[in-house]
């Protein structure tokens, strides 16, 4: 036989079946051991289990009662201190020193039980775990203080997290009353590990574990584990079960899959639930011990099995040991594991499995080998976790990375000695899971070691189920601290970042002038800055503060506070909006603000709150008031100038037109006396001279009217195609055979509302020009067009509304920029001296703007200039009526009428009364409006009253409007040199003659405006 290990060589087929042998000694050995201590078993576990739910509901009694009675010494406690007399008085100080005496007596020494009074609504007054005095926050029980205000009795809180101790905590409650409602409430906290004594106390077996939870299921204390468990609630399985009665039993798997049995019981003074709960391995130890005890009592009957088996047994027992110790060897220790089977057994399956499981060994190597390779090189460790026998196997690395020797095969904990204690529980939870066949498993943790430095491992793993459902966890270990220390590097980098963001946008918010304030949603403040409090102090006299309402600052202006809270509502709505608002107290100070409201949103977009940036508008206001007065006094200053220029060229041309008229009338007295020059000039020669130079000064009159916009108009419904159209034999005779003429005139063109003397004297002038701009000749253009109030490319300074324009373009030699500047000024002229006056442009302007228009010159040296003037539209029901032609002076007879001259110029009133006597009319003179009103009232026979407008001490309308109401209707004729006429009188419809006027264009006018009457 080979005395080598059985191999790959295949073993003789002699020998007993294995199966055949493994069968006859289960059943001769086995089988009646089985049924005898099986039946033991079974009466055994049902008498332990009916003493230990006993023992279990008997201490959860025990337990609550303890409870009860050290809730009851507190509730005692208080009550002492309620009938302290310096509550009675008041004084805080001295029952802070009373309570805190109290809590260190002997009898009443509780580690962190402190004392708390606070009012009905939960405001903490004195706390015995702070000095006196210091500022405390609200109860963090307000509910449960309320509630013993409102009940008057004695209340046991919830578990809850303490507002000044920071840790979980239960309270008893005592109202204070005196001959009223209670208007304080005492408590005395108590930090739940005191209760872990309580439990213990009443003879808690070892191993067994306490709980005890509020009314609502949170866990106070317990006796294991009580920092993991404390303030967590219990499963709502068990919450269920013991929410129905107030004593029971039942069976439960802990929350780290620890089989209990658990009883419970209900404490009567606070509602509160004692659980006791007995790990079911403690009751089933007594249970194995009685089981040994039976089969050494039954080991009689098994020593005569093993007998009957023995013969069967001895030739297989041997090699199907060596096999199984071979197999376990190569499951534990794997490829390297010695197998015990040494020589070939009698039995050929024994052999054939021997031969298999060398060569899987063999396989199990190589492949280890590489993967040991493969692991070296990217520094990973491998593991893997039997769940059945909860036994941990891992390689060198891996016991390298966890700082532990090798312990392949040893338990977690003895793996994970080096694991930080917070993060134990990690490992645990991802390993010992109820369903590890499910999912992949993940966790990160610090391990330390013996130099104190810290490592960073990232443990990965999968749950894999085998065929015979054992389950398994297979993974690997890295270490991440370099990549770990990168992230939170970047992190820190980030934080550092957004840290310095905040402060720089919390010192801009600081520094800004505007008044910035954000509320929350019960309008509380949250954020001021500095501008906002000064401000707010010097307009309500009340310095606002972080955590104060807004409207309580306007608790003395309803009407404010009225205002206030309905635009913060809007904002807290969800609506942004900008208002102008003035706010204030009328008492102190008031100004206008201009506020932008906006709502403050959190990182999921619910609104938390809401701001408003506030600006005063009423410096914004001064500042404009005063740029317009700038605006004003420049333009007051340009209207100077502009006159300073006016008054020079009048003064010129007036002089010209005065030395004519003289030299006239010197010729007509020479002519009359025969003296010396008057034999030169005939008299129709030397009124010829004179009328000429009173029309050029009437001329002149109306140009500088014009430019001045105070010329008077009369405008009318104009067809200005018409209008163009007609005028092209006078553009011929004056622009002479050099200057072709071409009209463009829209068919569809509107009508204008203009005065067409002044625009046919506009379009003349406008030709003029053009002329004079082509010096070679050229051609005119007149094109006329529609601009509708949406056209494209409208002047700026038009104003809305339908418009018609008339262009007049030359080819000439156009203007420069410095020229084109100026055009529009009077007296400016590029022409020689005594050809033209510098007015033509200006009346143009000027009529363009006082029609309700405006005009556009378009220009460019060496190109030609085009005009544009835009006119008003006239309204579809504006009709033109013709021109009233005034009948000519010697086309009636005089009428005997009898006229009240008023003027208070003497040269002009003689002139005109002679006139007017010499036509056959009877003349009544006056030379001021009460001088008129003396003389109507002598003789009152008057036909029409001939009045001036502009008189001292009453004007023309004043005195007509003071005849008109002695005598309604009477016959009026005004004369004036003035355009503001125009506007007054209009309202009288009275008619108007302009100055300077030829004398049988009066005489024509005012037998116009007398009724009718018989001929003299």
């Amino acid at each position: 036989m080979n005395d080598g290990v059985a191999g790959d060589d295949q073993p003789q087929a002699s020998g007993l079946s294995l199966r055949t042998g493994l069968v006859l000694l289960v059943m001769a050995a086995l089988l009646p051991m089985l049924g005898f201590a099986g039946w033991t078993v079974f009466r055994m576990a049902e008498t332990q289990s009916a003493a230990i739910e006993r023992s279990g509901r008997d201490l959860a009694r025990t337990l609550a009662v303890a409870v009860d009675r050290e809730l009851m010494a507190m509730e005692t406690a208080l009550q002492v201190l309620t009938t302290s007399p310096h509550l009675e008085k008041g004084d805080l100080a001295a029952f802070h020193r009373q309570a805190t005496e109290v809590l260190q007596h002997k009898g009443s020494r509780r580690e962190g039980v402190h004392i708390v009074l606070s009012n009905a609504q939960g405001q903490q007054l004195i706390n015995t775990r702070r000095p006196f005095g210091e500022p405390l926050p609200r109860a963090a029980v307000t509910g449960l203080i309320r509630r013993t205000a409102d009940s008057g009795q004695t209340q046991i809180s919830e578990i809850f997290m303490g507002a000044v101790a920071q840790r979980p905590l239960v309270a008893v409650a005592l109202p204070i009353t005196r001959n009223g409602p209670s208007e304080r409430v005492l408590t005395m906290s108590i930090p739940t590990e005191m209760f872990i004594e309580v439990l213990r106390q009443q003879g808690l077996p070892e191993g067994w574990i306490a709980a005890l939870w509020d009314r609502q299921g949170v866990v106070i204390t317990r006796t294991a584990s009580h920092d993991t468990f404390t303030g967590t609630p219990i499963s709502a399985d068990v919450f269920r079960r013991t929410a129905s009665t107030s004593f029971g039993s039942f069976d439960i798997v802990a929350r780290d899959g620890t089989p209990l049995f658990n009883a419970f019981a209900r404490s009567e003074l606070s509602g509160w639930t004692v659980s006791v709960g007995v790990p079911q391995a403690l009751i089933a130890e007594p249970l194995r011990r009685s089981v040994i005890l039976v089969l050494c009592g039954g080991g009689v009957l098994l020593l005569l099995s093993l007998a009957m088996a023995l013969a069967v047994g001895r030739r297989i027992a041997d090699p199907v040991a060596a096999l199984a110790g071979s197999a376990l060897a190569l499951g534990r220790d794997g490829p390297q594991a010695a197998l015990t089977m040494t020589a070939p057994a009698p039995i050929r399956e024994v052999n054939a499995v021997a031969g298999a499981l060398n060569r899987a060994a063999r396989r199990l190597r190589d492949s280890e080998a590489r993967q040991r390779l493969v692991m070296e090189v990217v520094g990973l460790g491998v593991w893997r976790f039997d769940a059945r026998s909860r036994r941990f196997h891992g390689s060198d690395r891996t016991a390298a990375l966890l700082g532990v020797p090798v312990l392949d095969g040893a338990s977690v904990e003895s793996w994970i000695r080096n694991v930080a204690a917070d993060h134990r529980n990690a490992i645990r939870a991802a390993l010992f899971r109820d369903a590890p066949s499910k999912g992949e498993l993940e966790a990160e943790f610090p391990v330390g070691s013996p130099d104190g430095q810290v490592r960073w491992l990232a443990m990965r793993g999968s749950c894999l189920t085998d065929p015979d459902g054992t389950t398994r966890a297979v993974g690997i270990l890295e270490d991440v601290t370099e990549r770990r220390r990168a992230h939170e590097m970047q992190l820190g980098e980030l934080v550092d970042r957004h840290a310095s963001d905040r402060r720089l946008f919390a010192a801009i918010i600081e520094s800004s002038t505007d008044l910035i304030v954000a509320v929350d949603q019960e309008c509380r403040y949250i954020l001021f800055n500095g501008a906002y409090q000064r401000e707010v102090e010097a307009l309500y006299g009340h310095r606002p503060a972080i955590g104060q309402r807004l409207l309580e600052m306007m608790q003395h202006l309803p009407t404010a506070q009225v205002t206030a809270e309905s635009l913060w509502s809007r904002a807290l709505g969800g609506e942004r909006f900008t208002i102008v608002e003035e706010l204030g107290d009328p008492t102190l100070q008031r100004k206008r603000y201009e506020l932008a409201f906006g709502t403050i949103l959190d990182s999921s977009g619910r609104r938390i709150g809401a701001y408003h940036v506030a600006r005063d508008v009423e410096e914004r206001e001064r500042t404009g008031q005063a740029l317009r007065e700038i605006e004003e006094t420049l333009h007051q200053a340009r209207k100077m100038e502009a006159i300073g220029q006016l008054t020079g060229g009048i003064a010129h041309d007036f002089n010209n037109l005065l030395q004519a008229i003289g030299t006239s009338l010197y010729l007509l007295r020479a002519a009359a006396t025969g003296g010396e020059g008057g034999g030169g000039a005939s008299h129709p020669q030397a009124l010829d001279m004179a009328e000429k130079a009173v029309e050029r000064g009437a001329t002149l009159t109306q140009h500088l009217l014009a430019f001045s916009r105070r010329q008077r108009l009369e405008p009318k419904t104009v067809d200005v195609g018409a209008l163009v159209t007609g005028m092209g034999g006078l553009l011929e005779r004056t622009l002479g055979g050099t200057t072709r003429i071409v009209t463009e005139t829209d068919p569809s063109l509107w009508p204008a509302r203009v005065d067409p003397n002044q625009l046919e004297m506009a379009i003349l002038n406008l030709a003029i020009n053009a002329r004079d701009a082509m010096t070679a000749g050229g051609t005119l253009t007149i094109r006329t067009g529609n601009c509708p109030d949406d056209m494209e490319g409208r002047p700026l300074d038009l104003a809305a509304g339908d418009c018609v324009s008339i262009a007049v373009a030359d080819n000439g030699s156009g203007m420069s920029e410095e020229t084109a500047a100026r055009a529009f000024e009077p007296f400016f002229t590029t022409k020689g001296v005594g050809h033209g006056t510098g007015l033509g442009l200006s009346m143009v302007h000027g009529l363009a703007a006082q029609s309700g228009g405006t005009v556009v010159l378009t220009t460019r040296l060496g190109a030609g200039t085009t005009v544009t003037l835009y006119l008003p539209r006239a309204e579809p029901e504006e009709e033109a009526g013709p021109d009233a032609e005034a009948p000519p002076a010697d086309q009636a007879p005089p009428r005997p009428a009898t006229i009240l001259l008023v003027e208070d110029e003497a040269l002009v009133r003689m002139a005109t009364a002679t006139v007017l006597e010499q036509s056959g009319f009877r003349i009544m003179e006056a030379s001021s409006g009460p001088d008129a009103l003396d003389v109507f009232a002598r003789d009152p026979e008057v036909d029409l009253v001939l009045t001036d407008y502009a008189m001292p001490g009453m004007t023309g309308l004043e005195l007509v409007r003071e005849l008109r109401a002695r005598r309604p209707g009477l016959p009026v004729l005004m004369v004036t040199g003035y355009a503001e006429i125009q506007r007054a009188s209009a309202l009288d419809g009275l008619p108007i003659l302009q100055k300077p006027y030829q004398a049988n264009e009066l005489v024509a006018r005012i037998r116009a405006a007398l009724p009718a009457a018989p001929p003299a």
